[in-house]
């Protein structure tokens, strides 16, 4: 007798089993209903989700609930997980959307058209940092994947999460025309072992006392207001998920994705003002994340010095 998808990742009350969970979100829904109506907005939300919901059950998962503008799937197998995850992506254009996507490994206890634990905590946390379009999963997740899947994964940065005594380990995964391209910061691999002869390229952030040094090791920060971010800033002026630093083809690309901008002051040359925007970083000097940066000691600037290790 052939089984539903929900029926083939059932578990008993109160027994923990380990499964992959996804969580997908429809980014920026607010801006969304406030630019075509809520009507239209709701009814092309509902599409989106009728269509995420096959391509979840066609990779052998099951829709767990939905909530409201994103769902929470499981996935018995990594790599369904991934694929399903790859697939979402590869549908966006087609309704004019974009997604954010965070997956995580680990036990849970199913409930009433729920799952519960900690896995679900982490989950969810890892979709709220990834960028539109983007997915992200943890370690746990990766360490999963079949060799072939695996090589479409790129290390990110250690993110601290609330209730973990040490920071979760972020891949990005990439879909196959993603990895095969490989350009820009997004989509291009490192190494996290220097090749012989090369030296290490370090960026060095400081911000109250807390140092970060960038470096193929670490070849991405997540810089925000929020407490997941891997440098948090503490400025109303600064939005939740504000930027990101990415090491890329031997240099450091940041990346607005703000409210109110960032600026950068190096040297005696005029601030440059991002809004939305990417420029790499060069030399030393402070980043302001919200405002413009005047003095160090402002609770939105971040010092930054890069140099050859």
């Amino acid at each position: 007798m052939a089984h539903s998808p929900s029926q083939r990742i059932s578990v008993l009350p109160s027994l923990e089993k380990p499964l992959a969970l996804l969580f997908v979100d429809i980014a920026d829904s607010t801006m969304l209903y406030e630019r075509i109506g809520n009507a239209t907005a709701a009814a092309l939300t509902q599409r989106v989700l009728a269509h995420l919901r096959r391509l979840v059950e066609e990779q052998r998962g099951g829709v767990i609930k939905s909530l409201g503008d994103g769902l929470l799937a499981a996935f018995p197998v990594c790599d369904d997980s991934a694929r399903a995850a790859c697939a979402m992506i590869g549908i966006q254009d087609l309704h004019g959307m974009r997604l954010r996507i965070g997956i995580h490994f680990g036990a849970v206890i199913e409930g009433v058209g729920d799952l519960y634990g900690d896995a679900c905590n982490v989950a969810a946390r890892v979709q709220q940092i990834a960028r539109p379009g983007e997915i992200l999963a943890t370690q746990a997740l990766v360490d999963g994947l079949s060799p072939d899947q695996r090589s479409r994964t790129k290390p990110l940065s250690n993110v601290a999460m609330k209730g973990k005594a040490a920071p979760i380990r972020v891949h990005q995964i990439r879909s196959a025309d993603e990895a095969d391209d490989a350009i820009e910061s997004t989509t291009l691999g490192f190494s996290l072992v220097p090749e012989a002869g090369r030296s290490m390229v370090t960026l060095h952030l400081s911000y109250r006392g807390q140092d970060i040094t960038m470096s193929r090791g670490l070849p991405r920060v997540t810089i925000g207001r929020e407490d997941s971010s891997g440098l948090r800033i503490a400025s109303r002026q600064t939005s939740r998920q504000h930027a990101v630093i990415d090491f890329t083809r031997e240099s450091f690309l940041l990346t607005d994705h703000s409210t109110n901008g960032t600026y950068i002051r190096s040297g005696g040359s005029p601030p440059v003002v991002l809004r939305r925007d990417s420029t790499k970083l060069v030399g030393s000097g402070l980043i302001g994340f919200g405002a413009e940066a005047l003095d160090e000691s402002q609770d939105h600037v971040v010092a930054f010095r890069g140099e050859l290790a």
